[in-house]
């Protein structure tokens, strides 16, 4: 008969032998990812409130320097025009280096030679990353538009808005998804281990096991991310406390149970 809920791993899993002895022998392995999933969206949580924070200090503060120097634009049959000398240029407000360049005069073709990352010419809005990826979109696929400050600043406003809210449900399942490949990949590896030392534990209770013990990792990285601390080798970190936490629950499978 089960003792525990799903909320007792959230502190249990630090320490307690009784807990992962439990999840061995009473839960079923639906449950324990289902756990996972609940683990997986909590932990989400403090990370989008520090993700919309962030997002929303940039949109207050620093995004007003880039789009109080933006020209009205109009885009009629896939051709760009501005009312203003060319080529235009906005500039990082830290270093004056450009970061976009206007010119439908055609004096400026490509982003080559040049610090900016946007180039929009009479026809054409052309990126690029920095490095060697260069990206071009025909104007003629935008159809007919006006940008100016007003339309733009009620963009983010509205990204500002929804942003964390659309990101959130897919940041859960990517995380889900990772974490249930984790425990994959633990259980096949810890079977293959354990079947050389003769120990009868099988492969659905490794995964078991193994999903209930990535709490203490999952839930380092939160706090990690949340405070913004910085760890060398985050990636060692996990692999170590992971691994240690897994080898933990095994061995309260086969030891006496312990609070």
């Amino acid at each position: 008969m089960r003792q525990y809920t799903i909320i007792h791993p959230l502190y249990m899993s630090f320490y307690s032998k009784t807990l992962y002895r439990e999840v061995a022998r009473e839960w079923s392995t639906g449950l324990c990812f289902l756990y996972l999933l609940s683990l997986a969206a909590l932990s989400w949580i403090p990370g989008m409130i520090r993700l919309d924070s962030d997002i929303a200090e940039y949109i207050d503060n620093d995004a007003p320097q880039y789009v109080g120097q933006l020209p009205d634009i109009t885009i009629a049959k896939g051709q760009a025009s501005i009312n203003a000398p060319q080529p235009y240029i906005i500039k990082d407000p830290d270093n004056g280096d450009p970061v976009m360049i206007i010119d439908t005069t055609g004096q400026v073709t490509s982003l080559d030679n040049s610090k900016a990352f946007i180039l929009l010419t009479k026809n054409r809005l052309i990126t690029h990353d920095g490095g060697k990826e260069t990206r071009s979109l025909d104007l003629s696929e935008v159809g007919d538009a006006t940008l100016n400050k007003r339309l733009i600043y009620d963009w983010l406003e509205s990204f500002k808005e929804w942003f964390a809210i659309v990101l959130y449900p897919f940041a859960v399942l990517a995380s889900f998804t990772f974490r249930s490949l984790q425990v994959f990949i633990y259980a096949l590896a810890g079977s293959v281990l354990l079947h050389s030392f003769k120990v009868g534990l099988n492969y659905r209770l490794l995964m078991r096991l193994g999903a209930v013990s990535l709490t203490p990792v999952i839930i380092v990285n939160t706090l990690i991310i949340f405070f913004r601390i910085d760890v060398p080798l985050p990636w060692l970190l996990n692999a170590l406390i992971a691994a240690g936490y897994l080898i933990f629950a095994v061995r309260s499978t086969t030891g006496p149970a312990e609070a």
